[in-house]
């Protein structure tokens, strides 16, 4: 069954609760406990060996830049879209701004729940948006980067975030480098088997390319030369894999459910 973007004219309650909590999340981090610039990023506790650089956190810039605009013209034109992938973005931005407050409150376990269930929402909605077709392809274009970005880049924050917890909790040391590899592996394997799944989506590979950017520097910076070696496999990987399914679905588009 296709889901279009305008089958009618559709309450406007749902994209109006998109829209508020796209912006609650984007002012969240001014009023924050934790000061301003907190961002559902880096997570509380220690700084892992595969924490991605400080500047790559500007990412939150333009992820919450993009939502905003989406939300806007999909209300302004009246071309909402699904139910469950606006959904999907509601639960996801009310994350975000859970995760801001809550990192207030210096809790690691809690930051982690929260990236959990942005995590889940945010794997809904990138799904989601991959099975609507659109009237205006600008629109579809604008809903596909906002959703990919945020959900890329959410992909790699929940296992950053999860790992930090895990170091709280006792389970592993912040300076033992292989546990970190393992976790920076099975974060590249979801990331491959997001892309592969939302047919080579640039902006979802492009957020976890930038996230393996970003811990390549910290890797660098503190001479952990294995978290960079994978870093690189990981950016290798993702870019061909978005290529070659690119090329391949231009050359035999997939029918939309």
């Amino acid at each position: 069954m296709t889901a279009t973007a305008t089958p009618t004219r559709q309450s406007r309650l749902l994209p109006v609760a998109v829209l508020v909590t796209a912006v609650l999340q984007a002012v969240a981090p001014v009023v924050t406990l934790a000061g301003p610039g907190t961002s559902p990023g880096g997570g509380s506790g220690p700084d892992l060996l595969i924490t991605p650089v400080g500047w790559a956190f500007s990412i939150w810039g333009v992820i919450y830049t993009l939502a905003i605009v989406q939300a806007v013209a999909a209300l302004v034109t009246g071309a909402t879209g699904s139910e469950r992938r606006q959904v999907a973005q509601v639960v996801l931005y009310l994350g975000g701004t859970a995760w801001i407050a809550l990192a207030g409150l210096d809790s690691s376990i809690a930051t982690a729940a929260a990236l959990t269930v942005m995590f889940g929402a945010a794997l809904v909605a990138v799904l989601a948006v991959e099975q609507e077709t659109f009237e205006r392809s600008w629109l579809g274009t604008l809903t596909r980067a906002a959703v990919g970005l945020y959900a890329g880049w959410v992909t790699a924050a929940f296992f950053l975030n999860v790992s930090t917890a895990l170091v709280d909790l006792g389970a592993f040391e912040a300076g033992d480098v292989t546990w970190q590899v393992v976790v920076l592996g099975v974060a590249v394997l979801v990331l491959l088997g997001v892309t592969a799944a939302v047919h080579g989506s640039v902006a979802y590979a492009a957020a976890g390319v930038w996230a393996m950017i970003g811990i390549s520097v910290t890797a660098q910076e503190d001479g952990t030369g294995e978290v960079a070696g994978a870093t690189l496999v990981g950016i290798v990987l993702l870019v061909v894999a978005t290529i070659v399914l690119g090329l391949r679905r231009r050359k035999a588009p997939l029918p939309v459910l």
